[in-house]
C-alpha cells in the first residue's frame, strides 16, 4: 500500500519531490525491497533540478539488484554524457557503487567506464580513475583491461583524488604495466607542488614499485624517501617515509609483507545511516528530521533561560502572552467556522458564531 502514494509524489513540484525523495531514502534503507520493482520511477527527467537528480541517483543505486542493474547502468551512462558537471561526476561515481555492491554487475560497469574514459573528457576520466580504484580494491587482479586506457589518459588527471587513485593503481599493478617507472617518475617531478594526499600515495606507490622491480628503481625510491623525510614539513608524510626507510634498510622481505600484503575488502557504506539513528528518523517521517537525515537534537537549538532572580518581569513576557492568546483565539475562530460549514454567514465579530 505504501508504493503508489510514494510514487505519486514524484509527479509533484520539485520542492515536494525533494522532500519525498529524502523520506524515500530512509524507507528504502529500512525496507530495501519495498520499491525495487519501481526503480524506473526514479530515472531522471531532463527538466528535473539538479538537487532532485542527485537524490534520484542515490535511490537508484540503493534499489539496484541483479535483475535491474543493466537498466540502471545504461541510465547512468546516459547521464554521464550530459552538461551538468556535478551531475556527471555523481553518475560516474554511482557506476562504481553499483559495481562494488553487485559483483555480477561489475563486468558491465567496467565496459561502460571504458567507453567513458575513451571520450577523454577531463572530469569524466578523473571520476572514472577513482571508481576503477575502488573496483580494483573490491575485486583485485580482475578487470585489468582498463589499465591501458587509464595509462593513456594520464594527462587528463589534474585533481588530487584522481591523481592519488591513479598512483595507487600504478603501484598496485606495477608488474603488469611496462612503463610504470616512467609514469610514476612523471608525478615525482612535481612532488613538492602536490597536495598531501598525492604525496602520501606517491611515496607508497614508489615503494611498492621498488619491492617489485628493485633493480630499475633504486634511484627513484631513494629520491622519494629523501623528499618525504628531509624536504617535507608534513608530519604524516615524514613519519611514513621514516617507517619505509627503516623497514627497507632492515628487512626487505618483511617490508613486502607490510606494504604488499592483502588488503581488507571494501563495501559501499557511503549512503548508510546508523541503525539507531535510522530507527529514530523513521519515527519522524514527514518532519524536518527526515529531510535533514539528522535527529532533532542535531539541528534544533534551544536557549536555556534561567528563572528570574528578581520580581522584574521579562521584557518580552507580555508580548509572548499576547501572542499566545491571539493564536488561541484564532484557533477558536477556525474551529467555529469549520463547525458552521460553508453555507452559513458569519454575523458577529471576534469569536462569535452566526
Amino acid at each position: 500500500k505504501l508504493n503508489p502514494p510514494l510514487v505519486t509524489l514524484l509527479s509533484s513540484e520539485s520542492e515536494v519531490q525533494y522532500v519525498a525523495l529524502r523520506n524515500i531514502r530512509l524507507i528504502v534503507q529500512k525496507r530495501p525491497g519495498i520499491l525495487a520493482a519501481d526503480v524506473k520511477m526514479f530515472f531522471c527527467k531532463y527538466n528535473d533540478p539538479v538537487y532532485v537528480k542527485l537524490e534520484k541517483v542515490d535511490i537508484m543505486v540503493m534499489l539496484v539488484t541483479e535483475k535491474n542493474y543493466e537498466q540502471v547502468l545504461l541510465e547512468l551512462k546516459e547521464y554521464a554524457s550530459g552538461v551538468d558537471v556535478d551531475f556527471i561526476r555523481k553518475s560516474v561515481r554511482s557506476m562504481g557503487r553499483v559495481a562494488v555492491k553487485l559483483e555480477r554487475a561489475c563486468e558491465r560497469a567496467i565496459s561502460v567506464l571504458l567507453e567513458l574514459i575513451e571520450t577523454k573528457v577531463t572530469y569524466v576520466v578523473q571520476e572514472a580513475a577513482v571508481v576503477v580504484k575502488d573496483i580494483f580494491r573490491k575485486y583485485p587482479s580482475r578487470y585489468e583491461q582498463v589499465l591501458s586506457a587509464l595509462c593513456d589518459s594520464l594527462e587528463e588527471l589534474d585533481e588530487p583524488e584522481a591523481k592519488a587513485s591513479m598512483i595507487w593503481i600504478l603501484g598496485e599493478y606495477a608488474e603488469r604495466i611496462n612503463n610504470v617507472d616512467e609514469l610514476l617518475d612523471s608525478f615525482l617531478a612535481s612532488f613538492h607542488d602536490e597536495p598531501a594526499i598525492v604525496q602520501l600515495q606517491l611515496l607508497t606507490g614508489i615503494v611498492k614499485l621498488f619491492l617489485k622491480k628493485p633493480q630499475q628503481t633504486q634511484d627513484m625510491v631513494s629520491k622519494v624517501l629523501k623528499y618525504a623525510t628531509e624536504e617535507s614539513n608534513n608530519h604524516d608524510l615524514r613519519d611514513r617515509g621514516y617507517i619505509y626507510w627503516r623497514l627497507l634498510s632492515t628487512d626487505p622481505e618483511k617490508t613486502k609483507q607490510v606494504v604488499l600484503g592483502d588488503k581488507p575488502g571494501i563495501r559501499d557504506d557511503s549512503q548508510v545511516i546508523e541503525k539507531s539513528t535510522l530507527d529514530r528518523l523513521i519515527g519522524d517521517l514527514s518532519m524536518m528530521s527526515s529531510v535533514y537525515h539528522k535527529t532533532a537534537e542535531d539541528f534544533v537549538t534551544r536557549l536555556a533561560t534561567a528563572a528570574p532572580t528578581t520580581n522584574e518581569t521579562h521584557p518580552g513576557a507580555e508580548d509572548e502572552d499576547f501572542d499566545e492568546e491571539d493564536r488561541q483565539a484564532r484557533r477558536r475562530e477556525v474551529a467555529e467556522e469549520l463547525e458552521r460549514g460553508p453555507g452559513e454567514v458569519r454575523s458577529g465579530g471576534g469569536g462569535g458564531g452566526g
